[in-house]
């Protein structure tokens, strides 16, 4: 063979091999895409029960003053109810059952998740971040008084680097159990507190992750 056709052939061997490399990489890219967890903040635990009865008793009777200061009387009323619970709490409930959950649930769907503690750390890929707001127990039955565990948080999903990591647009997140109680019933020994409170924030978490799954996949 003449060394052109060597040559010829060395180079048709060459472009073989790096357009192999090529579809191999995008298709690895593509299965591993990388998503950035931002967390803005922490949840807070707290119980809205007078506060969601409330009427406009106080607007009607004594115009804004009035309703300031009863809304002010029924906060303090729902601290009081929070700090009754509060100490029912396992430890790190929002970290461990939200958090881990949706890690799981996006990297069991083949998403590299890497969780953010500079925004120096952000690189090429996705970023999502997570705004948390409140959780705990709210009174959904006014006419019963029963309550619900619910989580309340924001959330905003982008793509860029670290150059381009505007927080983008967030979306608001609102979730209860489909479970009531009494309230008194949640201070007892056999309180359901733990459960019902993990059970909804790891609903939420799958909610959260299934819509960045199905928005990758349009």
């Amino acid at each position: 063979m003449s060394p052109d056709g060597v040559g010829m052939k060395i180079r048709n061997t060459i472009v073989v091999i790096a357009t192999t490399f090529l579809f191999t990489a995008t298709a690895f890219a593509a299965d591993h895409d990388t998503i950035y967890i931002d967390i803005a903040g922490e949840g807070k635990f707290e119980v809205v029960y007078h506060r969601a009865k409330s009427t406009a008793t106080g607007a009607v009777i004594g115009g804004l003053i009035g309703a300031g200061i009863q809304s002010g009387i029924e906060s303090g009323k729902d601290q009081e109810k929070t700090d009754q619970l509060a100490p029912l709490l396992e430890k790190g409930t929002w970290k461990v059952r939200f958090l881990d959950t949706l890690n799981d649930k996006l990297e069991a769907a083949g998403f590299e998740a890497i969780w953010v503690e500079n925004k120096k750390d952000i690189g090429d890929g996705f970023i999502l971040r997570i705004y948390p707001e409140n959780y705990g127990f709210k009174m959904v039955d006014t006419s019963t008084h029963e309550v619900s565990a619910f989580i309340d948080f924001k959330a905003s999903f982008t793509q860029g680097g670290s150059k381009n990591a505007g927080e983008g647009e967030k979306e608001q997140f609102y979730l209860t159990s489909n479970n009531r109680y009494v309230y008194e019933n949640l201070l007892g020994e056999s309180s359901l507190v733990n459960t019902d409170l993990s059970a909804v924030l790891e609903k939420a978490a799958k909610r959260l992750a299934n819509k960045i799954i199905y928005s990758m996949k349009e």
